[in-house]
């Protein structure tokens, strides 16, 4: 039982962390991504959920979109 607590406050902790903290910093959002959200998606698939959805943000805003006319297939040198 003494072993019991202390366990179940760390995993707390780490599940805490993956959901709150690691969605904002970069690097630590990159090594749960890597490392613990396949182990946490056991759990449940709602642990990573945060950080997936800002890496997916963070990658949309760096890719360049394209203009309406070139998302519709339109070249502006036709006419």
């Amino acid at each position: 039982m003494r072993l019991l607590v202390p366990l179940v406050a760390v995993l707390g902790g780490f599940v805490l962390v993956a959901m709150l903290v690691a969605p904002h910093q970069p690097t630590l959002r990159d090594w749960y991504l890597n490392n613990a959200c396949p182990l946490l998606d056991r759990l449940s698939s709602d642990i990573c959920a945060p950080i997936r959805r800002e890496a997916g943000a963070k990658a949309a805003a760096l890719s360049p979109t394209p203009s309406r006319d070139e998302a519709l297939g339109f070249s502006p040198n036709v006419l």
